[in-house]
């Protein structure tokens, strides 16, 4: 199978994204306090700063673990973690998760390019995890919904090789702006976009506006099961052939049953690996970075994909949503022998 080439241009960064800044509060929870907020499971709830609180206080007699969180950071860091040279962007205030943030980039040699307001509180995102694994977000975004095209750091974008977003980030018009200002720097540089749908939810919002930003920019679109359908109302299958057919690359993840990718040329089924699930925060995050690391060390989409699973695999496979050094070197391992 064909791999994408990237541009052969000297490039500063391998990766950069403009993402929500936020942290992670992970809680183990029971199926009945979902059902006492009425939250939907497995998907992303946007809630007011009162409303996280009440929701905290309600847990308040539970253990939390505090995480660097955001869909695109949890990708861009495994990327770092794995020695890509990685650039994040986003809006944090001057509070003690925005210095958590700060300090976490900086201890994972990211170049972080933050915006500080004092408008807003920095963004939170409450991860209740039920016994089966299964992640169910409540999601404040506080600072972040204040990013706009002012912010955007055009000059690290346009010499990165990758730029990847998530849908998360389409919510304010000034975030939008901001995003579409980023992709238009993107694609004027020739990077490769690399486009995380992200949710259900946020595809459901915004389905128009998503098959818009698919076809116009995306040289890499990542998508479970359901996303797809929500956003073709087609089969993981037919949406695979669909985005291939704008020559463009489908990656859509199908949990145990493994992943679907396919471009103009090829259509291949990368098989998961047998895993006991026991949290699957972050788990497309990660299927992203590995693919993405493959992307940038010029494998195949067939062996990007096997990457991909490694991590995907290990982040479910324990609490939290970081993937192991074991795991890390099980990647850079495996790359060495695909470039043989």
């Amino acid at each position: 199978m064909n791999f994408i080439k990237i541009n052969s241009t000297t490039r500063s960064f391998d990766v950069s994204t403009v993402c929500n800044a936020l942290v992670d509060i992970l809680i183990k929870v029971s199926d009945d306090d979902l059902s006492y907020f009425k939250m939907k499971k497995g998907q992303m709830h946007l809630v007011n700063s009162q409303a996280q609180s009440e929701i905290l206080a309600y847990f308040s007699n539970k253990t939390e673990t505090v995480e660097l969180g955001g869909s695109s950071l949890n990708t861009i860091r495994t990327l770092a973690a794995l020695g890509s040279k990685a650039m994040f962007a986003g809006m944090i205030a001057n509070d003690s998760f925005g210095d958590q943030i700060k300090s976490k980039l900086h201890h994972l040699k990211i170049d972080g390019r933050l915006t500080v307001t004092a408008h807003d509180a920095t963004g939170s995102c409450l991860v209740l995890v039920t016994s089966d694994g299964e992640r169910t977000m409540n999601t404040c975004l506080g600072a972040s919904r204040l990013y706009d095209e002012k912010s955007i750091p055009v000059a690290d974008i346009s010499t990165s090789k990758i730029f990847h977003f998530s849908g998360y980030q389409w919510d304010t018009e000034g975030q939008k702006k901001g995003i579409i200002k980023a992709l238009d720097c993107a694609k004027k540089s020739q990077c490769i976009i690399s486009f995380d749908l992200a949710d259900p939810f946020v595809v459901s919002k915004n389905k128009q506006e998503f098959i818009s930003l698919t076809e116009e920019y995306a040289d890499i679109l990542f998508a479970n099961r359901e996303e797809s359908f929500l956003l073709y109302n087609l089969s993981a299958e037919e949406t695979v052939q669909k985005v291939a057919e704008n020559k463009s690359v489908a990656v859509v993840k199908l949990d145990k049953d493994g992943a679907l990718i396919g471009d103009e040329n090829s259509f291949i089924k990368v098989p998961a690996l047998d895993t006991k699930i026991i949290d699957t925060t972050g788990a497309g995050d990660m299927f992203a970075a590995g693919f993405l690391y493959g992307v940038l060390n010029g494998v195949s989409l067939e062996s990007s994909g096997k990457l991909a699973t490694i991590l995907a695999s290990d982040v479910i496979s324990h609490w939290g949503a970081s993937v192991s050094q074991h795991a890390i070197d099980q990647v850079i391992s495996a790359v060495e022998s695909f470039q043989k």
